[in-house]
């Protein structure tokens, strides 16, 4: 692709879009599926669609000689299947489960929409042809769609512009300001079971050991004193022994000695299971009112500002291949 042609793509680019897979049957029988965002609708009455596919595709002489079609419109969760059918690598259809249309077509389950279609016309359209399809079939589903911007694979985020009733002030955060709303969440989301760690006699010493514990099982003491330090908790040898008395960690008997650790006792490790599941239900019932799409939209943008250095204590955070964004899809024109 020589640059004035990137530079164009990359300014068409600049339309998201969604991101579908046309699939049809061939004429010897074979399913065949296409990843594809150059679709369109066209017309309620009749019920029209279009796409276009480039006629250097390997699949071009499949669809144009098709007599009906599927376009499906992929859901936010379903960003492996367009790389899967994007690619001629391999035959997606070994791995997907599918029902059967009209003549036989293949039909993916679980997208945001899915349009079963007739081929009513086709278009000479540069370097690509256009295929417009009557709808004859349609299923819907209130699952966000996948997106497809810059390069990038996206999920779609409601447009709010909330008026916050509120006087900002030189010496105190806003509602405006992340720390404050972040800040206001957590202790929201803490709060029962930081009452349970009062009731049961806890101090902030000793919750701060025993979390260290429950992320890492058998701590060096020095890492334990040197982060609870870091953390604001204020922990000695005299937080570990009395933890130890009440049953639940157990500690090497060489007091002093740096490679001297710490590990949970059955009865620790089940303390702080129910401190994590209370925890658990108060993050539940605050993030009720958001949808499962805003949900992981949150914790992937939370997860991307939650590095931490190897001395804070907490656990890594995963690399998940499923999360990384897509710069391109290479096919044979068929890419989003």
């Amino acid at each position: 692709m020589n640059d004035e042609k990137r530079v164009l793509r990359n300014a068409l680019g600049a339309f998201a879009t969604g991101v579908t897979i046309v699939t049809t049957k061939t004429l010897n029988g074979s399913d065949l599926g296409r990843t594809a965002n150059s679709f369109s609708s066209v017309s309620l009455d009749p019920p029209l669609i279009l796409w276009s596919l480039s006629k250097t595709s390997s699949s071009f002489e499949s669809f144009k000689q098709a007599a009906y079609f599927a376009v499906h419109i992929l859901s936010a969760d379903q960003d492996s299947l367009s790389g899967a059918f994007a690619s001629s690598s391999a035959n997606p259809f070994d791995t997907v489960a599918v029902e059967r249309g009209h003549d036989g077509i293949p039909l993916i389950e679980q997208c945001s929409a899915r349009f079963e279609c007739k081929t009513t016309y086709q278009y000479e359209g540069g370097d690509h042809i256009i295929f417009v399809g009557e709808i004859i079939g349609f299923q819907h589903s209130a699952t966000p769609p996948l997106l497809f911007h810059g390069g990038r694979y996206g999920r779609l985020v409601s447009h709010q512009q909330d008026e916050l009733a509120f006087a900002r002030r030189a010496e105190s955060l806003s509602p405006e300001d992340f720390i404050y709303l972040v800040s206001r969440v957590f202790y929201r989301i803490r709060e029962e079971a930081v009452a349970e760690r009062k009731r049961r006699g806890w101090s902030g010493a000793d919750y701060a050991v025993l979390t260290l514990l429950g992320h890492q099982d058998g701590r060096a003491l020095e890492d334990i004193y040197r982060i609870g330090r870091a953390r604001g908790d204020e922990v000695g040898r005299d937080t570990l022994e009395d933890l130890k008395s009440r049953g639940f960690i157990k500690l090497d008997d060489t007091p002093g000695d740096a490679s001297s650790r710490a590990w949970l006792t059955h009865d620790g490790r089940r303390a702080m299971i129910e401190i994590v599941a209370l925890l658990k239900s108060s993050e539940a019932q605050c993030l009720a009112p958001i949808d499962d799409n805003e949900v992981r939209i949150l914790k992937q943008l939370l997860g991307k500002l939650a590095i931490d250095g190897a001395d804070s204590g907490w656990p890594p955070m995963p690399s998940r291949a499923g999360d990384e964004f897509v710069a391109a899809v290479k096919d044979e024109g068929a890419e989003p």
